[in-house]
Parts: C-alpha cells; structure tokens; sequence
C-alpha cells in the first residue's frame, strides 16, 4: 500500500452528521459501516449538490466531546440551515486509494491506512479526523475511493 503527499486548502463540508458506535471487535465494525452507508444513502438523497462549490462528495470521520462522528456532505462556502459542518485546515494529508468496495472494505482499508502511516519513516498523523471522497457510494459510476489523512513531518 503506497501514499502520496498532496497540500489541501482548507475547505468547508456540510451535510449529515451522526455519533458512530464504537467497535470492539469486526463485528461491531460492520455495524459502524452500516452507519456510515445509511447516511450516505440520506446524503444521495438530500438536495445538497446544489449549493456544492465542487461536484464531489465527502465523508469526514472526525473526533468531538470524546465521541467518532460521521459527516456526509458536500464542499460548500456557507452552511446551510438544518446541517452540520466541518472544516477540514489547509496543510498536508498522505493520500490513500483504492477501488471501492463495499463499506466494510473500506473501512478496514482506511485502518490498514493508518498502519502503514504509523510505519513511515518521514510523516506522522497531525490530527484527529480524516477526508473520505465517497462519490462512489453516491454515483454508482466512480470506481475509486480516496482518503486524505493530515500529516506532518517526524
């Protein structure tokens, strides 16, 4: 598994957003990706690519009060009333890709990511939430599935 380094500007993501549970085991993860996948299935059907300022669509997996949370949205400049939103800072993210599979794949994927992160010799996670470009749980046509991860130098 092979990452890039690319600089992301800091960008604005509004949508849906839910408390994951929390797995102990790959059982509880499927359950964690069933979340993920109803409320993708509820961003494919909210009128949110209208307001979008790109034609992509996101996931943001991000940490507050101590619990995961899950966005499903579109990249936007001003929120939109009725959604929650999160801002992804300007800086460095190591890229992962894949073709996308199911849920679960995919988020087995993105912890393999964060294992072969960990094993890097020059970047370490720099933060508690990642990017997830989902347009291939919303079109049905894209093929790959990307995550971006902050990173900084060790």
């Amino acid at each position: 598994m092979t990452f890039s380094i690319t600089t992301l500007p800091e960008q604005r993501i509004a949508g849906l957003s839910t408390v994951l549970p929390t797995p102990k085991s790959y059982a509880e993860m499927a359950e964690m990706s069933k979340v993920k996948t109803d409320y993708l299935e509820k961003l494919a059907q909210a009128d949110l690519a209208a307001i979008a300022t790109d034609q992509h669509f996101y996931g943001v997996n991000y940490n507050a009060n101590g619990d995961q949370n899950y966005l499903a949205g579109v990249k936007v400049i001003k929120l939109p009333a009725g959604y929650t939103d999160f801002t992804v800072a300007a800086g460095q993210y190591a890229k992962f890709t894949t073709k996308a599979a199911s849920r679960n794949a995919i988020d087995q994927f993105i912890g393999q990511s964060y294992g072969e992160l960990a094993q890097s010799a020059d970047y370490q996670v720099a933060g508690n939430f990642n990017l997830e470009v989902v347009d291939s749980f919303i079109d049905g046509k894209t093929a790959e599935f990307s995550i971006y991860m902050p990173v900084t130098g060790k």
